[in-house]
Order: C-alpha cells, then structure tokens, then sequence
C-alpha cells in the first residue's frame, strides 16, 4: 500500500471512521504522515463539563493539527433539573413504567456524572487568554458558532429535554455569566478572519454597557470585515428603559455594519420573559441607511415594526436579495404551533405584499412561519390582521416533511395554519392577490353549503389562531 499515490491514500482515510484512521496509521511511516490529516475532525466541539479549552489549546499549539480544526462550537447550555425532570417523565408517558424508568434512571446517572466534572474546572471567563493564544494559532478557522439552546450531552432523553424552552437554565447569573463568555471569545475572534457567525442567546444589554459595547467595537472592526454569514439570535432583558433599550440597539446595529461583506443574513428577537412577545424596533434606528450590498438571503424573527419601515428596508437590497423567511418556530415547544412571527404596529400586511410585488427582481424564495399580526395590539381582533403560518421548508430550503436537523418538527393543526406557497407565487410570478385560505376551512365551507369569506383577519386575540372554518384572504 505504501506504494499507492498520496491522492489514493487521502482518499482512503476519507472512507474511515476515526477508529480505523488511527489503526491504518500503524502499518506504516507513509501512512501515519498521510493520515496525520485525519486525526482529527474539522468540528471541534467544547463544553463546559470537558476541559476542551485546554484541549482547544493543545490541538492549536501542535504544528500540523491545528490546520484540522476549521470550525469551532462553544456549547454553554446548561440543563434546569426541575423543569427536565418533569418533561423527561411526560415525554417517556407511552412506555412501561419499568422500562421508563430504568431509561430515566440511567440518563440523569450519567448528567450527575459529566456534571461532577466540570465543578473541577474554572469558568470559562477566566481562562480567556487560553482562548484567545488558541485562535492565534489556527490559520484554517472559518466558522463559529456560540449556543446556549443545543443539548451539551450524548445522552438521548436530555436531546428531546433541550427542544423544551424552559428545560434550559436561566439563573439569576445567567445574563452577567452570559456576557463574560461572549466578551472572551469575542477577544479571541479578533485574530481570525471568520466567514460565519452564528450566537445563539446573545443578551442585548451587551451593546448598552459602555465597556462590553467598547470591547465589541473595537474588536469586531478588525475581524467582521470577512464575514459572509451572520445569524443572531438576541436575547432582550425583560426590563429595558426607553434610553437603554436605544443605546443598545445603536450598538447591535453598529456591529453589523462592521460586516459590509454579508450574503447571509439572520435576525432573531427571543424574549424568554414573554415568549409571545415581539421585540420592537426600527431598522432606521438600528442601521440608519446602511445597505449590505451583497446580501442575497435574510431573515427576521420575533420582530415588531412598521410596515413603511420594512418596506424601506427590503426594496434597499431589492438588486442583491434572493430569499427571504419572516418569522421562524421562536421559542414555541415542541408540540405548540410555531410563534416567532412578526408583527406589524403600523400597516397591514397586504399593503406590504402588494407594494413589494415586482420590486424585488431577484427574489427566488419567500416562507412565512408563525404569528403574523398587523395593527394595534390595543384594538380589537376584528381590528387586525392575524394569519399563522406553518414552516413548509427547513433552514437549507429543502421540503420539510419531518424534523430538521435540530429534532424540530413541523407543527401542523388543521384549520388553524397554512402554508405561504401563495404569496410566494404571487411575490414572485405576479397575478392577482391570493386568497389565504386555512387547510381544512374550504373544505367546512364547502360542506355546509357557503362560499369563503372574502376575507379579513382572523378573529381572536393576539396569538390566537383562526377557527377551522374561517377563510382567511388578504
């Protein structure tokens, strides 16, 4: 074998599990130098119940592997044992009560074991210049991502736990413990040249503080330059004055702009202290009239503004823009409809679709997902618009017809969501408006004899779905 060409060789180990990559490097001196490359993955995982940061640390002060590692998961979740114990037990209901528990005897075994270890070691604060020494020393690092939402264990019951929002741990520390880790690997991201980002739970106030916002100033001015996706997910303080909530929406806004190169685009608003809730602001406040010239994918998530403001902001980037989603799953649990909508205080969303149509020349793709709203939350439901739309497409905009890669499904009530196939057609192709009628409305009307209404909004208060006999047309 040692007579193969190096391209046959590489090619072999890429056939290999880790296992047999470190068995095949024993046979000789040739392939113990070819495999060397495949010693390690290019993800690198770390938690906090492992000393990955000095294995991070170690890979990226070895001369040849730490060019391996070109993307790198800081995993920070933390499970509330309350709240887990009691959805572990719900969702094991079906089986036999030995077999159940046995299951759960065993899983919170093993958490109690892996969690034992990590009271050993330091926060993750403290050890901030390890970090940072590692990033300076590894040339091949693309992507990062930051969560504090993916379970952190191998352990099955715990994975279905973490799709639960109030299974994850929100102490009293959380927000200021959140902010250190953030600021540290910030530290570190300085001395490479990113090409995605991706944070899940990143606290807002961080851009309000006059030293955190400081430190992401100046250290995203020199490293967001490369990026070509961003995807944010902001976590708002349940109390945020009127001038605070303004600092530091300048702030986030002032970090994006530090990324003038984005392609890829994701906003998400997750307001743990009010989960229905929508996060207001304007993206004349947040961004000025800054345009991201090669922006060809967005999103928006658990967002409130006006309509003459988003319009504003789309048709900037009409020349470049590609696909656009509106609204996600949010922070709904796994068996509730999706409610990461968005929500319009001024406007309707017919005025938004109508006047976009035909403006925005490359747009390929258009999903709606959630509680979309327009109008005053003051006023009555006959007031406003409310449609609920169901994800017919996962985060790669392939068909999703069961869980996507996150062990998120699609939730579907008949009579109660739709798809946004419609207005995707209409946004795209033209034609006259489309009636949005809800699956299984039709039908019941058609059944007793009656025409679909013509339309208006959904009866029923914020977030409330329609009936399984309404028709909904815009």
């Amino acid at each position: 074998m040692d007579t193969l060409p190096a391209e046959l060789l590489r090619l072999i180990f890429d056939n290999c599990d880790p296992p047999s990559v470190r068995a095949l490097r024993l046979t000789s001196g040739r392939l113990a130098d070819v495999g060397y490359d495949y010693l390690l993955p290019p993800s690198f995982r770390a938690v906090e119940w492992k000393d990955d940061v000095q294995r991070l640390h170690s890979i990226a002060h070895h001369d040849r592997l730490n060019r391996s590692i070109n993307s790198i998961t800081f995993n920070f979740s933390k499970v509330d044992e309350y709240s887990a114990r009691h959805a572990s037990f719900f969702q094991h209901w079906l089986q036999e009560p030995e077999e159940r528990s046995i299951l759960l005897q065993d899983a919170w075994i093993k958490y109690y074991e892996l969690e034992g270890k990590s009271r050993d070691l330091p926060p993750f604060h403290t050890r901030s210049a390890m970090v940072e020494e590692s990033f300076k020393r590894l040339p091949n690092l693309k992507d990062l991502e930051i969560t504090y939402t993916k379970c952190p264990y191998d352990i099955e019951v715990f994975k279905d736990v973490f799709l639960v929002r109030n299974c994850r741990k929100r102490d009293p520390t959380f927000r200021a413990q959140t902010c250190k880790n953030m600021n540290a690997i910030i530290s570190a991201v300085r001395h490479v040249s990113l090409n995605s980002l991706t944070i899940d739970q990143l606290p807002l106030e961080i851009f309000r503080l006059p030293d955190d916002r400081r430190h992401w100033f100046d250290c995203c001015a020199s490293s967001f330059s490369s990026l070509s996706k961003l995807d944010l997910t902001i976590d708002p303080p349940a109390n945020l004055m009127p001038q605070s909530r303004f600092k530091a929406i300048n702030g986030l806004g002032h970090v994006l702009q530090l990324s003038p190169n984005l392609t890829h685009l994701s906003l998400s608003f997750h307001t743990y202290h009010a989960p229905m809730q929508k996060f207001g602001f304007s993206f004349r406040a947040l961004l000025q009239d800054f345009t991201f010239t090669k922006l060809t994918s967005l999103k928006l998530e658990g967002v409130s503004c006006s309509e003459e403001d988003l319009r504003s902001f789309l048709l900037r980037h009409a020349k470049t823009l590609e696909r656009l989603r509106l609204g996600g799953r949010g922070l709904a649990k796994p068996y509730e409809l999706s409610i990461g909508g968005v929500h319009l205080h001024e406007g309707s969303f017919r005025s938004l679709f109508t006047s976009l149509q035909g403006k925005l020349p490359k747009l390929q793709r258009l999903h709606l997902e959630g509680d979309l709203e327009a109008g005053d939350i003051r006023t009555g439901a006959r007031e406003r618009e409310t449609f609920k739309f169901h994800a017919s497409v996962d985060e790669d905009w392939e068909d999703m017809n069961g869980a996507d890669d996150f062990g998120r499904r699609r939730v579907v009530q008949a009579g109660k969501t739709m798809d946004s196939s419609a207005l995707e057609r209409y946004l795209i192709h033209g034609g006259p408006f489309p009636k949005l009628v809800v699956p299984g409305a039709a039908s019941a009307a058609s059944s007793e004899g009656s025409p679909s209404p013509e339309l208006g909004p959904v009866s029923g208060g914020p977030g409330m779905a329609a009936t399984p006999a309404t028709a909904i047309a815009v």
